[in-house]
């Protein structure tokens, strides 16, 4: 089976599907959810901990399903994930002057140049988003084409170097042999968006208990990938701050199962914090000058998505259409998996590789652990 682990701020799911003849989608076989004291904010805080609970994760899926386990991937979410797009050339090398993948491969190795503080930093996910050739943009399949100069603008999703030994430290500890790491958002993006939405531009925000991450498609390619430091935790301190009560209190408050003498009061404290969530949010997609400007809007997950007046501030703030994921995780999974908290680890089975190939071929990215061969095709426009 392929098992898809995700280490989230406040609990650690793993997930065991397997691939059957005859179905477009993985089949969920067992999962698996444990909470998890030792990460704060999509970072590891206690390694011992969390490499305890993944070993523990391990086996309670082997030991249920009395499957061996093919490959196993794990998402990466964090504060410190990130992108960067940058542009890189080089002169077709063919006598021919055909495009080959050896020049595709040249001219995004040059775009790596501008990579912010690049020796600090690791690269997850390597994406082209758009090439030309010999100054003309050029739509579809860039190999086979001719000309002599060929441009890229790549997208680069990166993680700081030593909390990426850090996070891999860990991982051995528990004993994992990885097949991949994977930036947590893009997994989650592949089972709860559509190609029309991917296409015609959106935004998948997902609120989770110390992190938002924000990820941005648009021509069916990602081009922006954020985590902002708020998630619901922070809400539920605001409203302990603000009322006066225990932390468990303020969750049960937050989460409705706790009556609350001042509903006016309570809404302010959220709608507070929501406002300065919105607020970063916007200063990301201004950086791609995306501000109010994607059709199909912002289409929300996560575990505090359900927050009290969450959706008309997203509205009011964002100026975007809005749409809370409910049914879509059921949908893919034949009403296997209902909540969609359970969308990132099983978008990783996804990417997994498929028994008869010699390496990793993803959907949308090349990996940083492993030579992958690129479907350029799956993600241009």
């Amino acid at each position: 089976m392929i098992v898809g682990i995700d280490i989230g701020s406040a609990y650690l799911r793993a997930i065991g599907c397997i691939l059957e003849e005859g179905k477009r989608t993985p089949t969920v076989v067992t999962t698996y959810k444990k909470r998890v004291e030792g990460v704060v904010r999509g970072t590891i805080i206690d390694p011992i901990e969390v490499s305890n609970a993944l070993e523990d994760a391990v086996n309670a899926l082997t030991e249920e399903t009395g499957r061996r386990i093919a490959h196993t991937l794990v998402s990466l979410s964090a504060t410190n994930l990130s992108s960067s797009q940058a542009s890189g050339h080089t002169q077709v090398t063919k006598g021919n002057a055909e495009v080959s993948d050896l020049d595709v491969d040249n001219a995004i190795k040059d775009s790596h140049k501008g990579i912010p503080d690049v020796r600090n930093k690791t690269i997850v996910h390597t994406i082209p988003l758009r090439f030309k050739l010999d100054g003309n943009e050029v739509q579809g399949q860039i190999l086979g084409t001719h000309g002599n100069k060929l441009e890229v603008k790549t997208m680069f999703v990166t993680y700081p170097t030593t909390m990426m030994e850090s996070f891999k430290k860990v991982l051995d500890n528990a004993g994992l042999k990885v097949t991949d790491i994977v930036a947590g958002p893009i997994a989650e993006s592949i089972p709860l968006l559509t190609k029309k939405q991917k296409t015609a531009g959106v935004v998948l925000l997902a609120i989770g208990a110390g992190t938002t991450s924000i990820l941005v498609y648009e021509n069916n390619v990602p081009l922006l990938l954020a985590t902002i430091p708020i998630g619901g935790d922070d809400i539920t301190k605001d409203i302990a701050l603000g009322l006066k009560v225990s932390l468990q209190d303020a969750e049960d408050i937050k989460c409705s199962r706790l009556a609350v003498t001042s509903r006016r009061k309570l809404d302010e404290i959220i709608e507070a914090r929501l406002e300065d969530l919105c607020e970063k949010i916007n200063k990301e997609l201004d950086k791609i000058h995306r501000k109010e400007l994607l059709p199909a809007g912002i289409v929300v997950t996560g575990g505090s998505m359900y927050l009290p007046g969450l959706e008309s501030v997203l509205r009011r703030e964002l100026k975007l259409p809005i749409t809370i994921t409910t049914n879509e995780l059921s949908k893919v999974t034949g009403d296997t998996l209902r909540d969609s908290a359970w969308a990132r680890v099983y978008g990783l089975s996804f990417l997994a590789p498929k028994e008869d190939e010699r390496e990793v071929i993803s959907i949308l990215f090349t990996s940083f652990i492993r030579s992958v061969k690129r479907f350029f095709s799956q993600f241009l426009p």
